[in-house]
């Protein structure tokens, strides 16, 4: 199993320290005090991979006294992580936000704080990333579904964890936990309007960022792996937004929010008609 793989291994230095050739990687996670207790699978299992990456970033809320890194937390610093507080409230946008402004150039690499990853992680999306350099190459995808009538279907009607190989598709909805690769420049400026992502989609990070891709005509790929969820870290779900944002159809919610100011990420689509 890759969580006890993971636990059991020693410590690495996480960070490229060579002069490998190519473009400049950045992992980026969103994390808050509730999940400490068990971010750190999470981070070992960064630091394990086969493909280094240049920086490994965590992004915090704001600098108080009960958001301060544990000693486990901090003891991971030694190996090449990173940890930002941050005060704009912007929820699990801090996972993409904040990495993008600062390192604009970058591969940005999205993960979650509550899962283990496969060693291969890095390399793979940068395998695609090389074959697609202007897709956002994500390892767990779902696929867009449309009825007879070119409705957006909800989206627990979509094809859940697509995987069948194949080109850049604007149906194809990156999901961040499995792992998704950012090109440089790939998002508008509109993506990172605070007041808009908490006025329409604070609680959906990857709502939104479909959004701004189609509004930037990015394609999505799928990174064809065996495991496209990664494993979950015991105890680490009862705080988890999937419960609201998808069993009680949220999703659903800030999408039509968003195509009604975006109407155009329609014609994207090649559909005529709203949700």
């Amino acid at each position: 199993m890759v969580q006890k793989h993971v636990l059991k291994a020693d410590f690495r230095y996480g960070l490229e320290t060579g002069s490998r050739e190519g473009e400049y990687i950045v992992v980026s996670m969103a994390s808050y005090a509730a999940r400490y207790p068990t971010i750190v699978p999470a981070l070992k299992s960064l630091l394990l991979q086969t493909r280094k990456p240049h920086k490994i970033i965590v992004w915090l809320d704001e600098d108080t006294e009960e958001n301060q890194p544990t000693s486990q937390m901090k003891k991971l610093e030694e190996y090449g992580v990173e940890f930002r507080f941050t005060a704009d409230d912007l929820r699990p946008h801090k996972k993409y936000f904040y990495a993008m402004r600062e390192f604009p150039e970058a591969c940005v690499i999205t993960v979650d704080d509550d899962l283990v990853y496969s060693e291969d992680m890095i390399a793979s999306l940068m395998k695609y990333h090389k074959k697609y350099p202007d897709a956002v190459c994500a390892r767990r995808v779902h696929q867009m579904a449309f009825d007879e009538e070119n409705h957006l279907k909800p989206y627990q009607e979509w094809e859940y964890e697509y995987r069948v190989e194949g080109e850049p598709s604007h149906m194809l909805f990156a999901t961040g936990g499995g792992g998704t690769l950012y090109p440089p420049g790939c998002l508008p400026e509109d993506a990172f309007d605070i007041r808009n992502i908490k006025r329409f989609c604070q609680n959906a990070d990857d709502i939104w960022l479909k959004v701004m891709e189609l509004l930037a005509h990015k394609k999505v790929v799928w990174v064809k792996n065996k495991y496209v969820m990664p494993l979950e870290i015991a105890h680490s779900q009862g705080l988890a937004l999937n419960t609201g944002n998808v069993l009680e159809g949220h999703n659903d919610m800030y999408l039509e929010r968003l195509m009604e100011v975006w109407a155009d990420i329609l014609d994207t689509l090649g559909v005529d008609h709203k949700i």
